[in-house]
C-alpha cells in the first residue's frame, strides 16, 4: 500500500482522520511578508515549509507544481512571448511546461520537499490539464475559448510529460485541481487518460479536487483513487474527503463519513484563531 493510502487510516499526524491543509498562501502573507513562495532556494523553501508543517501538523504536503511555472512566466517575457507566439488553444501550456529552467526549478523543489518530508506523504498538486491550459493561456494574455474533452486530452499529454520529470523523486501521490468549475462544466477525467497513466506508472495514487461539486460527481474512473468536493457523493466510487468551507474556522465540523477533510487557509486569517482552531483539532 502506498504511503499517501496508508496515512488514510494512520494519519501522520495522530488525528482521527487525515486533514490536509492548504496554508502557502498563509504562510506567505505571515512568513514570506507577501513575497513568493521560495521555489528556486531549496534551503529557504524546506525552511518555510517547515514552518508551516510545524504550526499546522498536515497529514500531507501539497507542492504546487503549477506555482513553480507560473513564478517562472512572469520573472522572464521571453518566456511569455514564446507562449504567446500561436493562438491555438494548448499552445502556451506546451511552451510553458516544456520550459527547462522551471523544469529544473521544480524538479530541486521537490527533491528538497521529499527529503524533510520525513512519514508525512508529498503530493504533487497541479490545476487539471483543462484548467491549466486555460491558466497558461491567460498568463499569455490569449484567450483559451471554451474547453472541450479533445483539448483536455491534448492538454493532459503536456501535463503527463512535464510529470515524468519527478519520476523517483519521492512522490506519493498526484491532486488535480478542478478549481470553483461548477459540476456541469466538469470534464470527465477519461480525457485525462494520459496523466492517470503516468501516475499509475509510478504508482501515485490520483486524487482529484473540485471545489463546487459533490465528490465522484462521474462515478467511478479507472485510475481515479480518491475525490474530494463539497459533499458527500451520491454513490461512493472509492475514498473521498470534504473540502472545507469558511465555516470550518468558526468551528463548523466536517461530515464524519468523510475520509479525509481538505482545508484551505485563508491568507488573512487572524493567527490566534487560526491556531485556536488547530489545537482543537487534537
Amino acid at each position: 500500500m502506498s504511503r499517501l493510502l496508508a496515512s488514510l487510516d494512520s494519519p501522520p499526524s495522530g488525528r482521527e482522520r487525515p486533514i490536509w491543509f492548504d496554508a502557502a498562501d498563509y504562510g506567505r502573507a505571515k512568513l514570506l511578508g507577501g513575497k513568493a513562495v521560495p521555489w528556486n532556494s531549496p534551503a529557504e523553501l524546506t525552511a518555510f515549509f517547515g514552518k508551516l508543517q510545524g504550526m499546522f501538523h498536515s497529514d500531507a504536503v501539497g507542492v504546487d507544481v503549477a506555482d513553480v511555472f507560473a513564478q517562472r512566466a512572469a520573472d522572464d517575457e521571453y518566456l511569455r512571448a514564446a507562449m504567446a507566439a500561436r493562438t491555438r488553444p494548448g499552445y502556451a501550456l506546451r511552451t510553458l511546461l516544456a520550459d527547462e529552467h522551471a523544469r529544473i526549478a521544480a524538479a530541486e523543489a521537490v527533491r528538497a520537499l521529499a527529503a524533510t518530508s520525513a512519514a508525512v506523504p508529498l503530493i504533487l498538486t497541479a490545476p487539471a490539464p483543462a484548467r491549466w491550459l486555460a491558466a497558461a493561456a491567460e498568463q499569455a494574455l490569449s484567450d483559451p475559448g471554451p474547453l472541450y474533452a479533445s483539448q483536455a486530452e491534448t492538454a493532459a499529454m503536456y501535463v503527463a510529460d512535464v510529470l515524468r520529470t519527478f519520476g523517483g523523486l519521492g512522490v506519493h501521490g498526484l491532486l488535480l485541481d478542478e478549481g470553483t468549475v461548477p459540476v456541469g462544466d466538469l470534464i470527465n477525467p477519461e480525457s485525462y487518460r494520459s496523466v492517470l497513466n503516468v501516475a499509475d506508472h509510478y504508482e501515485w495514487p490520483v486524487v482529484i479536487r473540485t471545489a463546487a461539486a459533490a465528490a465522484w460527481p462521474h462515478g467511478s474512473i479507472a485510475g481515479v483513487t480518491a475525490w474530494l468536493g463539497t459533499a458527500a457523493p451520491s454513490e461512493p466510487s472509492g475514498p473521498w474527503g470534504i473540502v472545507a468551507g469558511a465555516g470550518f474556522w468558526d468551528g463548523a465540523d466536517p461530515p464524519a463519513n468523510a475520509d479525509v477533510v481538505y482545508v484551505s487557509v485563508p491568507a488573512g486569517a487572524d493567527p490566534e484563531a487560526v491556531m485556536h482552531r488547530i489545537r482543537g483539532l487534537g
